[in-house]
């Protein structure tokens, strides 16, 4: 069983300043609700196989890239127990700005089935801010 949310933002600022913000992890937890710090491994380039770690409620996890277009998609996928976790981030240029689109994705198998109803609901409540929080920080930088 496989659902999710999908948010959209248009962003006032050139496409390629909005990548450049959307995959500077070093400033994940400005716009990522419960990000403590997320991080590429040293000497490691961003690319499709990528292994991400990140800290999320003070906990140690790991995120892969699993798909990669420069300056147009990234997504990211966690596992936990029976729980697959899907972030696209879609960006496109638009005339006055640019417009990026965060498809969030939940699969949950075994036990996990029972609670994946509320593991979306929890996501959408936790996720859903994301490109609000990070047109705010491109917005405050400029």
């Amino acid at each position: 069983m496989a659902s999710g949310f999908s948010v959209k933002e248009h962003i006032p600022a050139n496409p390629e300043q909005v990548w450049a913000y959307l995959t500077d992890f070093d400033n994940a937890q400005k716009w990522m609700p419960g990000i403590d710090r997320m991080a590429l491994p040293v000497g490691q380039i961003l690319e499709t196989g990528s292994v991400l770690t990140f800290n999320a409620r003070g906990k140690d996890r790991e995120t892969r890239v699993t798909a990669l277009e420069k300056g147009k998609r990234l997504a990211l996928t966690s596992k936990q127990g029976g729980v697959t976790a899907t972030y696209e981030y879609l960006l496109a240029p638009v005339p006055d700005g640019a417009e990026i689109t965060l498809n969030a994705r939940c699969k949950a198998t075994g036990f996990w089935k029972l609670l994946h109803p509320v593991i979306v609901i929890a996501m959408k409540k936790a996720d859903s801010p994301q490109l609000v929080n990070l047109k705010a920080l491109i917005e405050r930088s400029e």
